[in-house]
């Protein structure tokens, strides 16, 4: 494409070079030679000889730059649609990492080559502006040791500004707007976006041996302390002695929300989709190696939902004490 515009230019000043020489030529030289034939028919013949090639020639330099201009266009049409595709693609992947609370090795290591491709299509201060946002992300990752890291409010809320100064830079690259979004709707966004799906935290303990525990922690340890002292209890016995994955009582512990799934259901759950929503390892720990809170039966190893609201358990104590197991 880049050679067809340049031939085309080139091709363009050629003619117009050409129309250039004609001109002067005429200029110069049709009056002598139009009194040299002393008009007439051959007169005539010669004038309207140099009107034709001066037309053509300038008709062909007017087709050339139309044919500039198409190319032009068509080349202009391509970069949009590849720039918005690099933007969105970057902007698909800071949504993944973000969307969970979680920032992986994995998901640090998508954006690479991303990034290179926007440094091919993008325009300088477009690249400098995600260029801030990659090294925000680097710098929440490379803060713990862990394979996975979680991300505080605060950073979450700086990685946010960041993507929306990014999106502003990004939409007048393409041409949308000469200007930068106004400060106070972006302030306003960025605001609206970092509290969104928040709910207040609720801190509810409950009392079990003698230690206060939050929600799904005290859940965690009833279990366990009845596996502790039946430790012959096989999966079958503990789904029907125990707990059921999906009791009638709590019917919307389903799928990712069940009850307790085995530890290698946990464990593919994480790999397909990254959530770590079963207790599996303490905070900090390896959630592919260690297995610090996995609870063993006699024939399977299970591990127990972290996720619990405060309107279930009233639901969960009511079906383990049913069942007689210790809750206090």
């Amino acid at each position: 494409m880049k050679n067809d515009i340049h031939n085309t230019r080139k091709q363009g000043w050629l003619t117009l070079a050409a129309l250039v020489v004609i001109a002067i030529a005429v200029y110069i030289g049709f009056t002598p030679l139009f009194n040299l034939i002393e008009g007439g028919v051959a007169g005539r013949v010669l004038g309207s000889s140099f009107g034709a090639i001066f037309v053509i020639v300038l008709t062909m330099f007017l087709l050339n730059k139309q044919t500039e201009i198409e190319q032009e266009s068509k080349k202009g049409e391509r970069v949009f649609d590849e720039k918005v595709k690099i933007y969105q693609q970057i902007l698909d992947i800071t949504r993944d990492m973000l969307i969970d609370g979680n920032l992986s090795q994995e998901e640090i290591n998508r954006l690479p080559f991303p990034v290179i491709r926007l440094q091919m299509l993008g325009g300088d201060e477009t690249i400098e502006s995600f260029q801030i946002v990659f090294e925000a992300l680097n710098k929440v990752y490379s803060e713990d040791e862990a394979d996975t890291v979680k991300i505080n409010d605060d950073d979450r809320s700086e990685i946010y500004k960041l993507l929306s100064d990014f999106a502003s830079v990004c939409r007048q690259d393409l041409g949308i707007s000469n200007n930068e979004i106004n400060s106070r709707i972006k302030q306003e966004t960025i605001n609206t976006i970092s509290n969104s799906g928040k709910k207040g935290k609720d801190l509810t303990k409950f009392s079990f041996n003698g230690v206060e525990l939050a929600k799904n922690k005290y859940i965690h340890a009833v279990i366990k302390g009845y596996v502790d002292e039946n430790p012959s209890i096989t999966i079958d016995e503990f789904s029907n002695k125990v707990i059921e994955r999906t009791p009638e009582k709590l019917p919307k512990r389903k799928n990712v929300y069940e009850i307790w799934k085995t530890y290698d259901e946990a464990i593919e759950l994480y790999e397909q989709k990254g959530h770590k929503r079963y207790f599996v390892t303490k905070r900090g720990g390896d959630y592919l190696k260690d297995k610090d809170l996995v609870i063993s039966l006699a024939d399977e190893q299970i591990c127990i939902s972290n996720q619990w609201s405060i309107d279930s358990m009233s639901a969960f104590i009511e079906i383990v004490s049913e069942k007689g197991l210790r809750t206090k």
